[in-house]
C-alpha cells in the first residue's frame, strides 16, 4: 500500500517542482493596520523550505512561542512562496535564515488565522506533457472549472501512513499514532528502518534527522515517561488539528468523488489518499446544481440541515468508517469532526499557458484560499475525452 502511494505521488511529482523555482506561490491577503495592535504582521518569502520548520526557526530568533503565531496555510516546500504570518508581540523587523526571509509589514488588532487569505496566484512549469491533451484539460476546467478536493498537501501527515493518523486517535491508539507519524519517510528503506528502531529511542533519534525541535521533544517525553498520551500533548496544536483535519479532508474528499461518479460523465485519476479521484468532463443536468453546491464536512451538525441527496452519501461513509457514536469525540479537547461547508467547484481566474517548449509548458493561474494547484493539475493531466 504505502509503495503503491509513493508511485501515486510520484506520477505528478515527477512532472512538476523538479526546481523550487519551477512552483511559484504569491499568497493574496488584506490587512487592517493599526499601529497600536498587539499583533505584528509580516511578509515570509521561502524557497525549498517547509513553513512550520521555517516558522519554529522564527520562533527561536525572535524568543516567542509558537502558539501566537498565525498564518493562513501551509505553502509547499520544493517552491518559492511568499505568505503572510502574524505573531503576537512580534517585533518590527527584518529575519532572514536557511532559506527564508521575514519583512515586517505593520500592526493590527487580531491574528491570521487559517484560510484567511483571500488566495493564490501560481506560476508553474509543467513537465513531460501531452500538448494537446493538457491543453484539452486546460480548456475545459477554464469552462468548467474543477472538482474541488483536497490536495495532496492537506494529507501531508498521512500520505506515507498505513492508516490515517486522525483515525487512530479517534479510538485510542495513541502510541501507534506516534509510530505511524514519527516514521514516516518518502524513502521506503529508511521508513523501514525507523519502524525498526521505534523503541530504541537513542538509536532512532539520530536516524530521524527530519524531525522537528518540538517533536523531538515529544520522543524525549516518550522515553522518559513511556507515556504516549503526554508524548502528544507536547505536539504544537496545528500539528493536532492537522491529524484530524486530515481525516475529515478524507471523508470530504470521498463524498464529492461519489457525486461525481453517479452523477456526470467522468474520468479518474490516481490520488495519494483514498485510491483515486472522479473528475467530470462534460455537462450534465446534475452540474447546475453541483457549481452552487457547499457540502458540509461530515459533523453531528451536519446530518441535521443537509440536502437528502448528500445525507445519503454521509450516512454510508459514517456507517463503512464506523462513526455512528463517535462524531461528537474529542481528543485533547480538539473536536474530533468539526462542522463547516466547502464548495464542492472552484473557478480558477486569469488561467492560461504562457509559455511552451520542446515538453513543457508554464501555466498562470489564481486559486480561492483552500483550493489546490495539484488538483487542478491532475484533472489537466489525466483528462480523457
Amino acid at each position: 500500500m504505502i509503495i503503491l502511494r509513493n508511485m501515486r505521488q510520484n506520477q505528478l511529482k515527477k512532472r512538476i517542482k523538479r526546481e523550487p523555482k519551477d512552483f511559484i506561490v504569491k499568497e493574496v491577503a488584506h490587512f487592517d493596520l493599526s499601529p497600536n495592535g498587539e499583533f505584528s504582521y509580516y511578509l515570509l518569502e521561502k524557497e525549498n523550505r517547509n513553513t512550520l520548520d521555517v516558522l519554529e526557526e522564527v520562533s527561536a530568533k525572535v524568543g516567542i512561542p509558537l502558539f501566537e503565531f498565525g498564518f493562513s496555510g501551509l505553502k509547499d516546500k520544493r517552491a518559492k512562496t511568499t505568505q503572510y504570518i502574524s505573531i503576537r508581540g512580534g517585533p518590527e523587523a527584518k529575519l532572514t535564515g536557511k532559506g527564508w526571509k521575514l519583512k515586517f509589514i505593520g500592526k493590527g488588532t487580531k491574528g491570521i488565522e487559517m484560510g484567511e487569505a483571500e488566495g493564490n496566484h501560481f506560476i508553474i512549469k509543467i513537465y513531460d506533457v501531452n500538448p494537446t491533451r493538457f491543453e484539452a484539460g486546460i480548456e475545459l476546467i477554464r469552462k468548467m472549472g474543477f472538482a474541488n478536493y483536497f490536495g495532496e498537501q492537506r494529507f501531508s501527515c498521512d500520505i506515507y501512513s498505513r492508516k490515517p493518523i486522525g483515525r487512530l486517535l479517534l479510538e485510542g491508539r495513541i502510541e501507534e499514532a506516534l509510530r505511524e507519524y514519527f516514521t514516516q519517510s518518502p524513502n521506503p528503506f529508511k521508513m523501514k528502518r525507523l519502524r525498526k528502531l521505534w523503541g530504541r529511542w537513542q538509536l532512532f533519534l539520530t536516524e530521524a534527522t527530519h524531525l522537528s525541535k518540538r517533536e523531538r521533544a515529544a520522543i524525549k517525553v516518550l522515553m522518559k515517561k513511556k507515556d504516549p498520551f503526554k508524548a502528544f500533548k507536547v505536539l504544537p496544536k496545528n500539528i493536532k488539528l492537522m491529524f484530524f483535519f486530515s481525516y475529515q479532508s478524507m471523508l470530504w474528499n470521498r463524498m464529492l468523488k461519489r457525486l461525481v461518479k453517479k452523477h456526470l460523465p467522468h474520468f479518474e485519476a490516481p490520488f495519494v489518499i483514498d485510491g483515486r479521484l472522479c473528475f467530470y468532463k462534460d455537462y450534465a443536468k446534475f452540474f447546475d446544481t453541483l457549481k452552487e453546491l457547499e457540502i458540509p464536512y461530515i459533523s453531528e451538525e451536519a446530518l441535521d440541515r443537509t440536502p437528502d441527496f448528500i445525507k445519503s452519501e454521509m450516512e454510508r461513509i459514517i456507517e463503512e468508517e464506523g462513526l455512528r457514536d463517535r462524531l461528537n469525540a474529542t481528543v485533547e479537547n480538539i473536536k474530533v469532526f468539526s462542522s463547516g461547508k466547502r464548495k464542492a467547484v472552484v473557478f480558477p481566474r486569469k488561467l492560461k499557458i504562457t509559455e511552451r517548449g520542446g515538453n513543457w509548458v508554464r501555466l498562470k493561474f489564481f486559486l480561492p484560499s483552500g483550493s489546490y494547484a495539484t488538483i487542478l493539475l491532475r484533472k489537466a493531466f489525466y483528462f480523457t475525452p
